[in-house]
């Protein structure tokens, strides 16, 4: 893995000067529970900076995170709230959405990439789907990381590779990690870091 740094800058909700000063972003999306937390954590080789809620739902802001890697390069990693936790009320699941879609769409951020984090054990729900079809509406980059595929076995495994490439875009990256064992997360690593300039 790179040798990176990285230290919480800001949460905000609306507009602010870091969106937009000129650091690449790289954004991290994603329904509440699949591990976005635990992944960019495993990314950046920390156990503790980005917390791991226990509650689904408990992070209501947008989390920059400036990252450094030792070769001078700077990116922010942006941290989403997770959407479609059900115990919270339709007026709390709407405004986190409607936060979600704020970045997706501000047409100034300076967003390089946005990763759409799923559950290998779930495979993309509705929700999922409704927020690739906004990235791909207003012409962002994205990929797909798949955590937790340590849970499902390989026939499992096949299956979801299927689907996945029958619902998305041919030239849509995918990839399938564990944030929790560690497997593959220096690949999805290093192609952040090589595609968020």
């Amino acid at each position: 893995m790179n040798s990176i740094s990285a230290q919480f800058v800001k949460g905000v909700v609306g507009e602010d000067n870091i969106l937009y000063d000129g650091v690449p972003q790289i954004a991290f999306i994603g329904r509440s529970n699949v591990g976005k937390s635990s992944t960019l954590n495993a990314i950046l080789n920390r156990k503790k900076l980005v917390k791991v809620g226990r509650t689904p739902g408990k992070t209501k802001e947008v989390n920059f995170f400036d990252v450094r890697t030792d070769d001078g390069y700077q990116v922010y990693f942006v941290d989403l709230p997770g959407y479609g936790y059900a115990k919270l009320s339709k007026k709390e699941r709407l405004e986190l959405q409607n936060l979600i879609s704020w970045y997706i769409t501000h047409p100034e951020a300076d967003t390089a990439l946005i990763c759409l984090i799923i559950d290998a054990k779930v495979g993309l729900t509705d929700l999922d789907k409704t927020f690739i079809k906004l990235i791909e509406k207003h012409s962002k980059h994205y990929v797909i990381g798949v955590n937790k595929v340590d849970k499902i076995n390989q026939k499992a495994q096949n299956q979801l590779r299927k689907d996945l490439m029958s619902y998305l875009n041919s030239d849509t990256s995918i990839f399938y990690y564990s944030a929790e064992t560690g497997k593959n997360v220096h690949h999805f690593q290093d192609y952040l870091l090589l595609h968020s300039s």
